[in-house]
C-alpha cells in the first residue's frame, strides 16, 4: 500500500516552498544547497539533488528534511530505507512541517519503518494539518488491543549516543519510536547537563508525539536525555535509559563547508 505524498508533491513542494529558506542567506549556505538541490532534481540528477538536501538537512531546515525524508521514502536519487526517511519526517515535524507530520502517522498506521502504533499514528494525524489527515482521522476506527498489554520504554533515534551536536545549531532535535500499548500515552523527554559535579535539568517537556525541537543549550559540554513513556489513566510509566551526546564545535563547520557535493 503506498501512502506518502506522491514524488512530484515533494518536488512542488520543494519550489513552492524555496523563497521561505531564502532568508537564511548570508547566515549560512543552507539556502543555496536547497535551491541547488532543487535546480539538479528538476533537471534530472536525483542523486546530486538528495546529497545537496541532505547538507542543508543537517543544519536544521525542515523544508531539506522533509525532501531528504520523501526521497528515502521513494528511493529517488538514494537507496530506500522507510526508517531513516521516518527519522527524517520525525525531524521536520518536530518544526511543525504538516506533510511530515502526516506521513509519519501514516507510517506508524502501518507499521513501515517504525513499530505499528495506532495510538501514536493518531497523533501525528492530529500535529498535521492537512486534509488528509482531518479524513484519516475521521474514518480510523477506535482502537482495542486484543490483551493487556505491558508498558514499554521509548527508543530514542537522535541523538545517538556520543553525537557530537554542532552549538551553531539553533536547536536540537529529539526523536524516539514507541511500541504499541493498551492505552493512550504521553510522552516526557528529560534533558539534563553532565559535569564533574554531577548534572542538571536543562530542558523538560511533554510531547504527544515522537519527536520535538529544543533550543540549543548556551553552553558546550557532555548532556544526556531520556523519554519516558507515560499513561495518564492508569498512571504507569517506563522510561528509557538515559543516551550521551555533545554539543560543540563540529568539524567541518556546518556553516563553511563547501557547496561542491561530496
Amino acid at each position: 500500500m503506498k501512502r506518502r505524498l506522491p514524488l512530484a508533491g515533494y518536488l512542488l513542494a520543494a519550489l513552492l516552498a524555496s523563497s521561505v529558506p531564502s532568508a537564511r542567506a548570508g547566515v549560512d549556505p543552507s539556502a543555496e544547497w536547497f535551491n541547488e538541490a532543487i535546480r539538479h532534481d528538476a533537471e534530472g540528477d536525483a542523486g546530486l539533488a538528495y546529497a545537496l538536501y541532505h547538507r542543508a538537512a543537517e543544519t536544521g531546515m525542515p523544508e531539506a528534511e522533509f525532501n531528504v525524508a520523501a526521497m528515502l521514502d521513494s528511493g529517488r536519487g538514494v537507496r530506500a530505507d522507510i526508517a531513516e526517511a521516518a527519522t527524517w519526517y520525525a525531524r521536520a515535524a518536530a518544526h511543525g512541517d504538516a506533510r511530515a507530520a502526516y506521513n509519519l502517522g501514516q507510517l506508524y498506521e502501518a507499521g513501515e519503518g517504525v513499530p505499528r502504533n495506532p495510538y501514536l499514528a493518531r497523533a501525528w494525524f492530529t500535529a498535521s494539518s492537512l486534509g488528509a489527515a482531518r479524513e484519516h482521522l475521521a474514518a480510523a476506527p477506535p482502537h482495542t488491543t486484543q490483551a493487556v498489554q505491558l508498558l514499554k520504554a521509548p527508543t530514542l533515534v537522535a541523538p545517538p549516543p556520543g553525537k557530537r551536536v554542532d552549538a551553531r545549531l539553533d536547536d536540537i532535535e529529539f526523536i524516539w519510536t514507541a511500541q504499541d500499548s493498551s492505552e493512550p500515552v504521553r510522552f516526557f523527554l528529560e534533558l539534563r547537563s553532565l559535569d564533574a559535579g554531577g548534572s542538571r535539568e536543562v530542558f523538560s517537556s511533554f510531547a504527544e508525539t515522537s519527536s520535538l525541537s529544543a533550543k540549543m543549550p548556551a553552553a558546550s559540554g557532555a548532556y544526556a536525555w531520556r523519554v519516558m513513556a507515560v499513561a495518564p489513566e492508569t498512571g504507569t510509566y517506563a522510561a528509557s535509559a538515559w543516551t550521551q551526546f555533545s554539543i560543540g564545535p563540529t568539524d567541518p563547520p556546518v556553516a563553511r563547508m563547501s557547496l561542491a557535493p561530496p
